[in-house]
This record gives C-alpha cells, structure tokens and sequence, in this order.
C-alpha cells in the first residue's frame, strides 16, 4: 500500500476551487464516512454548514454572470 505523507497545502497543490472542497466535504459526510457530531458553536451541523456556503457562493456566481451579461447587451 502507498503511504500517504501529510501535506498542508493539498488543496492549493491540487488547483481546488472551493465550490469543489465544499462539493468533497458534502459527500464525506453524507456518506458517513465523517461524524455526524461536527457543529459550530451555534449548533448548525456540518452539512448545514456547507449547504450555505455552496449556495452563497451559487449565488454570487451566478451575480456575477448576470451583471456581465448586462453589461455585455
């Protein structure tokens, strides 16, 4: 089996964006393969967590894509 060494900076030595973390972290947790017991101090569990954080950063995409649009016509 390989060995895996530690790194830090994975996600940035592997070009993530992080609407493709959030997508990795969604599974994972979905699938069970993390604890159902990860929440913020407000109580908001992880998949609630990264449910927002996709759908923010959706919507500021799609802002964006919209306003250029405009501008373009």
């Amino acid at each position: 089996m390989k060995e895996f060494e530690y790194n830090d900076k994975i996600i940035e030595d592997l070009g993530l964006t992080e609407m493709q973390v959030l997508n990795i972290i969604s599974i994972w947790y979905v699938n069970g393969m993390m604890p159902d017991i990860i929440q913020n101090e407000d109580g908001w569990e992880l998949d609630e967590l990264v449910d927002n954080r996709f759908w923010q950063l959706f919507e500021e995409e799609k802002l964006i894509k919209d306003s250029l649009w405009i501008i373009k016509n």
